[in-house]
């Protein structure tokens, strides 16, 4: 399981002095009381009667959430860089608590793990201060946004407006061998061999950066919280698409109130089925569809 990153990681230490104490922390449930309710946490959705009202659902969902730029592949974590989550802004056990969380939900869905005290790269960054965290970090890591060419300051900006949870994705590519092929446009990938069903190369997760604003934040417990940041945080997402009509985690921030406990069978059918199928299928997006809806109504 992975544990809290080592504290060399320079970045989070230096924006650390810019996390205001938690102890009047506004998520309401302590971990404990979660942990009390971690066997009944599984949320289960019916399946309607009708299936192909549910494929539509499935299908609305998937494209709702999924960023998958033309013929490019979802963004995953591959093997050649493991999920390292790290938690900062909180006490010790609190942190491992949520970390303990994520680790789980990454193991159930079949996402690699780094071994312990491994170096961390996906940051679950805990504070009131969200703004003064992104300026310090930004000034000792100039590529905190990875290569700004790829995404654009219009991505900078998203991700810079306030939020109660915020979250930023570098990736990088692969060929089809496993070695990097980089994020420069037009770099030739001279192991291509794209057909009609598989592509060139394949995008990977190599940083993830997750920013909870306490200041937005109220009547969310610490279950929550490890769920919504455990569901962005294992493959690249659309965190503010319209799923007000869907069980999942992801209404969290939109509508807390009616944001399930935990993850939904939604949820995890999609975690588990975007790491099942294929990184290089063209046809990625139809076979999770196709595995959720035999998933959640076999």
């Amino acid at each position: 399981m992975a544990r809290i990153a080592s504290a060399s990681w320079t970045a989070v230490r230096v924006a650390a002095t810019f996390i205001i104490s938690l102890t009047a922390m506004t998520l309401a449930a302590e971990p404990q009381a979660d942990r009390q309710r971690e066997g009944i946490e599984s949320t289960t959705v019916a399946a309607p009667r009708d299936r192909a009202a549910l494929e539509r659902q499935v299908r609305t969902f998937v494209n709702a959430i999924a960023v998958k730029p033309g013929e490019e592949s979802l963004a995953r974590w591959q093997s050649q860089i493991p999920l390292c989550p790290l938690v900062a802004g909180l006490p010790s056990q609190d942190g491992e608590y949520i970390l303990s969380r994520v680790s789980r939900i990454a193991t159930a869905a079949g996402a690699p793990l780094a071994p312990s005290h491994c170096k961390g790269n996906f940051y679950i960054i805990i504070t009131s201060d969200p703004e003064g965290i992104i300026k310090a970090w930004s000034k000792r890591d100039v590529r905190l946004f990875g290569d700004e060419t790829d995404q654009g300051g219009a991505a900078i900006r998203e991700f810079n407006a306030a939020r109660s949870i915020r979250v930023w994705y570098n990736t990088e590519f692969y060929r089809l061998d496993g070695t990097p092929l980089g994020n420069a446009e037009g770099r030739t990938n001279d192991s291509a061999r794209a057909t009609r069903i598989e592509t060139n190369n394949y995008r990977a997760l190599s940083s993830i950066i997750a920013l909870v604003d306490t200041r937005h934040l109220k009547n969310v417990s610490f279950g929550q919280v490890a769920a919504y940041v455990a569901m962005i945080g294992l493959v690249q997402l659309r965190p503010q698409a319209d799923v007000s009509d869907m069980p999942t985690i992801l209404k969290l921030i939109a509508d807390p109130a009616k944001a399930p406990p935990a993850l939904t069978a939604w949820d995890e059918s999609f975690l588990k089925a975007v790491y099942q199928t294929r990184s290089t299928d063209r046809a990625q997006l139809a076979a999770i569809k196709a595995a959720m809806v035999q998933d959640v109504a076999p």
